[in-house]
C-alpha cells in the first residue's frame, strides 16, 4: 500500500525536488558563484527533511507500514533512526563545504549531488528487499561518481573518479552476483 505521506516518500520528495530544481535555478539566474543562496537551500531542504522524521518520532506516526506491492520499503523505527543519522551527516557535509564551494564556480550542482546522495542513502535505510537496497545504493553512489570527479581540471580528480567508478562497477557486479545467489537459495530477495 503506497501511503502519500510515509517517511520515504517524503524525504524524496523534498530532496528530489530541490535537487532538481537547484541547476534549474541556476541556469534561469544565468549568474555563476552566491554559494550560499545555493547551501541555504540544501541546508534547509536536509533541515525540513530532518524534521518530518523527527515529528513522525514524536507523534509516534512510525510503524512497519510497507510501500509497494512487495514490501521493498518499509516505515519503521529502525529505518528512521538511520535517515536522521544520514540526514545529519549530509548536513555536517553541506555546511562543512561552504567555504570550499567559494572558489568554485558551479555550487547549484554540487549541492544538487549531495542531495541526490542523500536520497539514496536515505532509501538504503529503509530498504527491506534485496533489489530496493541495490537500486538505492546504486542512487547513492552515481552522485558521489561524479563528486569525486567534479574538479573536472584537476587531473587528480579526474584519475580518482575513474578509478572509483571502476571499483564501483566491479563491486556493483559482486552484489549482484550475490542477490542473485541469494535468490536462488532462498527463492526470495525480501530481507524484512
Amino acid at each position: 500500500m503506497l501511503e502519500i505521506t510515509s517517511t520515504p516518500l517524503v524525504i524524496m520528495a523534498i530532496l528530489g525536488t530541490v535537487g532538481i530544481l537547484l541547476p534549474i535555478i541556476s541556469i534561469a539566474r544565468k549568474e555563476q558563484g552566491s554559494n550560499s543562496f545555493y547551501a541555504i537551500i540544501a541546508f534547509s531542504a536536509l533541515i525540513v527533511s530532518m524534521g518530518y522524521v523527527g515529528y513522525q518520532f514524536i507523534e509516534d506516526n512510525i510503524s512497519a507500514s510497507a510501500l509497494f506491492s512487495e514490501d521493498v520499503i518499509v516505515d519503521d523505527a529502525f529505518g528512521g533512526f538511520f535517515a536522521i543519522a544520514m540526514l545529519i551527516v549530509a548536513l555536517f557535509t553541506t555546511v562543512g563545504s561552504f567555504n570550499y564551494m567559494r572558489k568554485h564556480n558551479s555550487p547549484a550542482v554540487y549541492y544538487s549531488l549531495i542531495l541526490l546522495a542523500t536520497i539514496g542513502m536515505v532509501l538504503v535505510a529503509y530498504s527491506t528487499d534485496l533489489v530496493m537496497l541495490f537500486v538505492a545504493w546504486e542512487l547513492m553512489s552515481i552522485p558521489t561518481y561524479i563528486l569525486v570527479g567534479f574538479m573536472k581540471k584537476n587531473p587528480s580528480s579526474n584519475e580518482a573518479a575513474l578509478k572509483y567508478f571502476l571499483f564501483g562497477a566491479l563491486s556493483s557486479a559482486i552484489i549482484v552476483y550475490g542477490i542473485s545467489l541469494s535468490y536462488g537459495l532462498t527463492g526470495s530477495t525480501n530481507i524484512g
